[in-house]
C-alpha cells in the first residue's frame, strides 16, 4: 500500500484520515484523487489508487451515519430524516470517532444539537437527543449484583434513617420540557404521528433484569429524592431535603408513606442495588 516515493508513514496516515473524512460528497475530489496517485499504489484487480481509498471513504460515513441513525430514533423522527443526515454529518466532521467502540460514537451528539443555531431553540429536539443517548449509555452500563434486603431485617427506625441506597449504574434520571419517553415508544411503535406538546417530566431511563432498556416518568418529588439519594445522603436527610424543598410534611407523615410506595417500585424495577444501613 505505501508507496515507495512517500518516505513518511505518519504523513501518510494524515493524508488518508483527512481524505476519508472529506465529507459525503461522491466521488473524492480531484485534489485528494491526485493525491492518492502520489501515495498509494493501485490494486491488483484494476483499482487506482483513488478508488481503493474511495471504497475506504465512502465506508466511513455509510456505516457512522448508518450507526447513528440506529442510536438516535426519536432524534431522527423529530427533524426528519433528510435533515437528521445533515446533523450526522455536521456531528462527525466536528466530533470524529475517537475510539473502536461505536456504542459510543454518539456521545457527544446532544451537546452538538443544543449548540446547534438551527436546533438550539427546538426543545424537543434537544430533549430527544438527550434520551436517546440515555438509553445508549444504560445499555452500556455495568451490571449490578441482585439487591440483598437483608441488612433492613431487625433493623431499628433509626437505623433506617442513616440507610444509603445505591442504584443500578445503568439508572439515568433527566428532566425534559417534552414527553419524549412517550415519543420513542411511539416511534419504536410506528405509530408516532405528531410534535408531542410542552409537558414538563421527569424520567428514569434503565436496563432492567432481561436486558432490556426502558423509560417511565416519576413524580418530580420522588425525582428530587432519587437525586439526594444517588448523591449518597443518607435516607433520613435525603427525605428532610426534598419535604423542605417540596412544602410537604416531614418524613413521619405525607411524605414516609410515599417513600414506602416508591422504594417497592424502585426496587422491583431493580434501581435500587445496595442498602448499606450502618451498625
Amino acid at each position: 500500500m505505501l508507496d515507495p516515493r512517500d518516505g513518511s508513514l505518519a504523513g501518510l496516515q494524515r493524508f488518508i484520515t483527512d481524505a476519508v473524512r472529506s465529507g459525503t460528497a461522491s466521488p473524492l475530489d480531484p485534489h485528494r484523487a491526485q493525491g492518492a496517485d502520489r501515495v498509494l499504489v493501485a490494486g491488483k484487480h484494476g483499482l487506482s489508487p483513488a478508488d481503493r481509498l474511495e471504497i475506504y471513504r465512502e465506508q466511513f460515513w455509510v456505516r457512522h451515519v448508518s450507526n447513528l441513525i440506529d442510536d438516535f430514533p426519536t432524534l431522527g423522527w423529530v427533524i426528519g430524516a433528510p435533515a437528521f443526515r445533515e446533523v450526522a454529518s455536521g456531528y462527525l466532521t466536528a466530533h470524529p470517532p475517537r475510539t473502536w467502540n461505536l456504542q459510543r460514537l454518539g456521545a457527544d451528539l446532544p451537546a452538538f444539537i443544543a449548540s446547534e443555531p438551527r436546533w438550539a431553540s427546538d426543545r424537543l429536539a434537544v430533549d430527544a437527543s438527550r434520551l436517546d443517548w440515555a438509553f445508549m449509555e444504560a445499555f452500556d452500563a455495568p451490571d449490578a449484583s441482585p439487591l440483598d434486603l437483608s441488612p433492613l431485617a431487625g433493623a431499628t427506625e433509626d437505623a433506617v434513617t442513616t440507610a444509603r441506597l445505591r442504584f443500578h449504574p445503568s439508572m439515568r434520571r433527566l428532566a425534559f420540557h417534552h414527553p419524549v419517553h412517550e415519543v420513542r415508544e411511539a416511534t419504536k411503535r410506528g405509530d408516532a404521528r405528531e410534535r408531542p406538546a410542552p409537558r414538563n417530566v421527569r424520567v428514569v431511563v434503565w436496563r432492567d433484569a432481561t436486558f432490556a432498556v426502558r423509560a417511565t416518568s416519576v413524580e418530580p418529588i420522588a425525582f428530587d429524592l432519587l437525586a439526594e439519594l444517588s448523591a449518597g445522603a443518607p435516607l433520613g436527610q435525603a427525605c428532610e431535603a426534598v419535604a423542605n424543598a417540596n412544602g410537604v410534611s416531614t418524613p413521619a407523615g405525607e411524605l414516609g408513606e410515599r417513600v414506602g410506595a416508591w422504594f417497592q417500585d424502585w426496587t422491583a424495577n431493580g434501581w435500587v442495588s445496595e442498602v448499606a444501613i450502618a451498625r
